[in-house]
Formats: C-alpha cells, structure tokens, sequence
C-alpha cells in the first residue's frame, strides 16, 4: 500500500499528466471535494471528474508549482502556487466566464484525508479576490 504522501504526489503528478482518470482514481468512491472559497462541493467519481474539469477547462496548461507537501498518517497538506492563463471557460456558481488570456499565479492550499489508499475528503483553500484581480475581473 502507497504512503498518503505518494498518493497525493501522484494526484499532482496525474494533473500535470493530464491524466483525468489516474486524478479520479486517486479518491474513494464516496469522496467529497470542497473548495472553500466557492462553497462548491462535488462528490464521487463524476464529482472528481467535474472538479477536475472545472480548473482544465479554463486553464488546460495550469501547473501546480512549488508543490509542498505536510504529512501525517492519513492527512496531507499541499501548499502550490496555481498557475496557468485562462484560455478557457471558467465556471463558477455564479455562472459562466469566458476566457480572460490573462495569466494566474495564485498560493493554494489542499487539505486531503486519505483513509485505505484514497483520498476521501479535500477542502481546497485560495485567495478567490487575487484570482479575479488577476484575470481582470475586478
């Protein structure tokens, strides 16, 4: 069985692989994702897909940079600067917006539990004003 610590190295690894599947793969088939700032929460498979969807989308080339890692038996923090240029739709629970051009390089902070080789929960933490101040949104 993999570390938490590999399981979540190999979460970042399938994003910056493109690898959807090995990032779905990555969770417990009842695991929730939570990013904070939106209130948004997606669940399971297809929740895992959808998230994933929602940053690829906008930011088809975003990289997770400076990726740090905290661990402990079944907790893992990663603390990454995103960065990536919106060149597609972002979408958000306020709707829809359309690709900017403009380039992000914003700290985010995940905290995943991990539980029998899966990540069960995620609650993803960024500054949301300096997302929308640097794509030109403010």
């Amino acid at each position: 069985m993999h570390s938490a610590t590999d399981i979540i190295l190999g979460l970042y690894d399938a994003w910056h692989a493109r690898d959807r599947q090995a990032w779905v793969d990555a969770f417990s088939p009842s695991a929730s994702w939570t990013n904070i700032p939106t209130g948004e929460t997606f669940t399971g498979p297809v929740g895992m897909a959808t998230n994933y969807q929602n940053w690829d989308g906008p930011f088809p080339e975003g990289r997770c940079e400076n990726l740090t890692v905290h661990a402990g038996a079944d907790l893992v923090v990663a603390e990454f600067i995103a960065s990536g240029t919106h060149t597609g739709i972002l979408t958000t629970p306020d709707g829809p917006i359309p690709a900017t051009g403009r380039t992000l390089s914003v700290p985010f902070c995940d905290v995943h539990d991990v539980a029998n080789g899966a990540i069960t929960t995620t609650r993803r933490y960024w500054d949301q004003l300096a997302v929308l101040n640097q794509l030109g949104l403010l």
